[in-house]
């Protein structure tokens, strides 16, 4: 019990509060039933505050889920909006055309693939996709050179774009056409382009025989770094299944005769060069040279020079050159006065049957007459 005026606590039995000395009254002055009545009315007044504040929540939390649809609503409104403009850019933009070219070409509509790669090419002429496309359209017809005829115009004018070049070359590597990659390359002037594709630039063969005329059987070694050599030497075109390979350990051996040497390099990636050839004529000479009369000297009378020819055999004769060549040779047909001054004098023999020239006789003449007797000599 407490002290009702006080509030401190009562001691069971005392009369009086110890602390302020209040009479302590045995019935309480107040109601247990106005506390449980006041209990019970703020009880009721939370529960309604509560169910207030409930209320309002559900409200906004509704009020909340509505405006998240709407916004829900826009931001998809929103997006399939941009989608379905993206598509339509899409469309006619360059992947859009290059796209719809080729489904055109799956299902073998020409005409129209044709179109669309050339709006391709329209809205962008320097990428290689649209002429790409154009030429995949001529190889689906089986007609290799009008499809490679849309680059070779298209290079014509756009010398610098390697991205043709490049997309040509793999359209000679697709049909099996890599001997036209080198001769397409060699026609090509710019260095940036060359440099960009150097790995398909192959250095043809080199021959170590240089002149056309041997009196001997020779050794011909070829060469080209890095690269392996293919040959022939009866004039045929040479290939990596067509000709020989060269053994850079075994150099060919050109016995007498014509021969006609054609070589190819081929590099790693199976890219041939440019064609190498040259002709190359083995001819022994004769045992014996012809005999020329008279001998080298000095002479101060005109004389006739002449060369005995042998049954079988005919004489040709060359001034100036202890070396004649069929340019320079003429025909003997019979003795030949002597020129005036210092000269020299070739001759062989050519069999006709054969046509084996024979060893070269060479003179060195010097003629010198006084001027009376060479006016003599021209009357």
């Amino acid at each position: 019990m407490r002290c009702g005026k006080c509030g401190a606590e009562i001691k069971e039995g005392s009369l009086y509060c110890e602390i302020c000395g209040a009479e302590v009254r045995i019935v309480p002055d107040y109601s247990s039933l106005d506390e449980l009545l006041a209990e019970h009315v703020k009880n009721e007044l939370h529960s309604n505050m509560q169910q207030q504040h409930e209320k309002k929540v559900a409200i906004k939390a509704k009020r909340a889920q509505k405006n998240n649809h709407k916004k829900i609503l826009v931001i998809l409104s929103t997006l399939l909006l941009s989608i379905l403009v993206g598509l339509l850019f899409y469309q006619i933009s360059y992947e859009g055309y290059i796209k719809k070219g080729y489904n055109s070409l799956k299902k073998r509509n020409y005409n129209d693939a044709i179109e669309c790669f050339e709006s391709a090419i329209n809205k962008e002429p320097k990428k290689a996709g649209g002429y790409k496309g154009i030429a995949d359209v001529y190889l689906e017809k089986d007609d290799f050179y009008s499809a490679e005829e849309v680059f070779l115009k298209e290079i014509e004018k756009q010398s610098n774009n390697e991205e043709l070049y490049k997309s040509l070359i793999q359209i000679y590597i697709k049909t099996r056409k890599k001997d036209r990659i080198p001769i397409l390359l060699a026609n090509c002037k710019s260095q940036s382009v060359l440099s960009v594709l150097s790995d398909y630039v192959v250095e043809k063969p080199s021959y170590s025989l240089k002149k056309d005329f041997y009196n001997e059987k020779e050794e011909l070694e070829l060469y080209s770094k890095g690269n392996d050599i293919y040959y022939t030497l009866d004039g045929s075109e040479p290939s990596e299944t067509t000709g020989a390979k060269y053994n850079k350990d075994f150099p060919i051996l050109l016995e007498e005769g014509n021969w006609t040497v054609r070589a190819i390099a081929v590099n790693k990636k199976g890219i041939p060069s440019l064609l190498s050839k040259h002709t190359y004529k083995i001819q022994s000479p004769l045992a014996e040279a012809p005999i020329v009369s008279p001998s080298s000297g000095l002479y101060e009378q005109q004389e006739k020079i002449s060369i005995e020819v042998k049954e079988g055999y005919t004489a040709y004769y060359a001034f100036g050159t202890t070396e004649p060549t069929k340019e320079n040779w003429k025909k003997y047909v019979g003795p030949i006065p002597m020129p005036q001054g210092n000269l020299i004098f070739s001759a062989i023999l050519v069999d006709n049957s054969t046509g084996k020239a024979s060893a070269i006789t060479v003179r060195n003449y010097d003629l010198e007459m006084d001027v009376t007797e060479d006016q003599n000599v021209q009357e």
